[in-house]
């Protein structure tokens, strides 16, 4: 019986046969290995990862914005929409930033 591809490995070989070709040949992108898919599959978890460290200060911090009013007599509905509005604009600022090295 063949083990069926999972769904990371259905992804890369969709990704990997859309690929563009190359300037000037006319062969299709290479089927991704075993080794290739496990060697991405941990590339993309560590990479997720390293996301979540670094956004995890950022939500807490807005879920400190949110506390901060409601402590300070705002509605829980206001204190939500002023935290959600700051932390959106934080990670677009933050992924500007890094988008522009």
């Amino acid at each position: 019986m063949t083990q069926r591809p999972n769904g990371l490995e259905r992804l890369l070989g969709y990704v990997a046969s859309h690929l563009p070709d190359e300037p000037g040949t006319e062969e299709r992108p290479k089927n991704l290995t075993r080794e290739e898919i496990d060697r991405t599959r941990n590339e993309i978890s560590n990479g997720l990862l390293a996301f979540g460290e670094l956004m995890t200060p950022i939500f807490d911090h807005a879920d400190g914005v949110r506390a901060d009013l409601t402590r300070r007599g705002w509605s829980a509905q206001a204190a939500e929409q002023v935290a959600l509005i700051w932390l959106v604009n934080t990670v677009q600022n933050t992924f500007s930033g890094l988008a522009g090295r």
